[in-house]
């Protein structure tokens, strides 16, 4: 049985106690509408307890989660971010009214239009060497190569990303890491950090978001790159050796309770859940081992009925939104729901 996830920190699980210190955020993968509820998350962390994403000292997205990790290296107000992906139906506190025919959703359309892939696999050399060596890469990574060869156009959300990328430069404060897979050895590459290939932002948040099945692989530097969801989906330890003292995880593709869907679509993409979570669990043990203290927010069953068998069905992010936002208000403000604190030396379980 998967342990559902929560919220693990020494502190109380309404307001830290005291001053986090260096603290970095982790926005994991879950497509349009675990974009979604991640953006919703984040405005109630940020309506509840103050949290600032912009304030933090590394922010690490993968996939959707790369998007949401790029607007907040480039510096880009919360509110803003609310009005321009959250579908435009709410309006947020601080901010103007939205009238909802005028919200920009180019980016959306992406996976609301996607033709329809070559159905032929991948990668099936990296399948062939991910299966048959299942202590070195994930069955994320063997699913990844083993998907039909996509056809969809990811240029909508490079170019957002440019559109609010001043000058053309890759963000400093807070230091901004998006990953990815490079396709044909399977390894995971965090862009923005050290190390790594060189590549513009809007280059980098296009291979994180290239989901095998959907989209293309990405070409940089002369090597393929496809969505950081085919090592993990939240790719959560790569803050390990930074050695925080605080990391806030955003895991839309992880469990925080039981799932109440039923159906066969439902129950595939449940077992995907699990497995993410598990994945998960071992990054937040490593990360805690490494002395940080470590908030983890996922789906409730409440979140978990309203996104419904289809994390791609981009009609439906508004109302992820609405609720990720309240469940996560509630999860903040009383403790409940799957979220409470959690010393470091404990289990990964709520």
């Amino acid at each position: 049985m998967v342990r559902p996830l929560g919220e693990h920190s020494g502190a109380t699980a309404a307001r830290p106690a005291e001053s986090p210190g260096r603290r970095g955020l982790v926005i994991g993968a879950g497509a349009a509408l675990g974009g979604a509820w991640a953006l919703g998350a984040l405005l109630a962390l940020h309506e509840v307890e103050g949290f600032d994403p912009a304030g933090v000292d590394v922010v690490v997205g993968t996939s959707a989660g790369s998007v949401l990790a790029a607007l907040v290296g480039c510096g880009v107000p919360l509110q803003q971010m609310v009005q321009r992906l959250s579908g435009g139906r709410l309006e947020v506190e601080g901010t103007e009214p939205v009238n909802f025919l005028d919200v920009d959703d180019h980016v959306h359309r992406v996976v609301g239009d996607l033709p329809f892939p070559i159905p032929l696999p991948g990668n099936l050399a990296l399948a062939a060497r991910s299966l048959g060596c299942p202590g070195r890469y994930t069955l994320m990574t063997a699913a990844a190569a083993l998907a039909p060869r996509g056809r969809g156009s990811l240029a909508p959300v490079g170019e957002l990303v440019a559109e609010f990328q001043a000058g053309g430069s890759w963000p400093e404060h807070p230091r901004t890491w998006v990953v990815a897979m490079d396709f044909d050895s399977g390894r995971r590459v965090v862009f923005g950090r050290p190390g790594t290939p060189s590549t513009p932002l809007p280059d980098a948040v296009m291979a994180s978001c290239a989901a095998p099945g959907y989209f293309p692989p990405v070409p940089v530097g002369g090597r393929r790159y496809v969505d950081g969801g085919g090592v993990s989906v939240t790719n959560a330890d790569v803050l390990v050796r930074d050695r925080l003292d605080e990391v806030v995880v955003l895991a839309p593709m992880a469990l925080a309770g039981h799932d109440p869907r039923r159906g066969a679509r439902a129950r595939l993409e449940g077992t995907l859940r699990g497995y993410a979570t598990r994945r998960l669990e071992k990054e937040v043990g490593r990360l805690t081992d490494a002395g940080s203290r470590v908030r983890v927010f996922a789906p409730t069953a409440e979140d978990l009925a309203v996104i419904g068998p289809d994390v791609m069905d981009a009609t439906r992010r508004s109302a992820v939104f609405a609720t990720a936002c309240r469940t996560t208000a509630a999860v903040l403000s009383t403790g409940s729901g799957g979220a409470g604190a959690r010393d470091r030396s404990r289990p990964v379980a709520s």
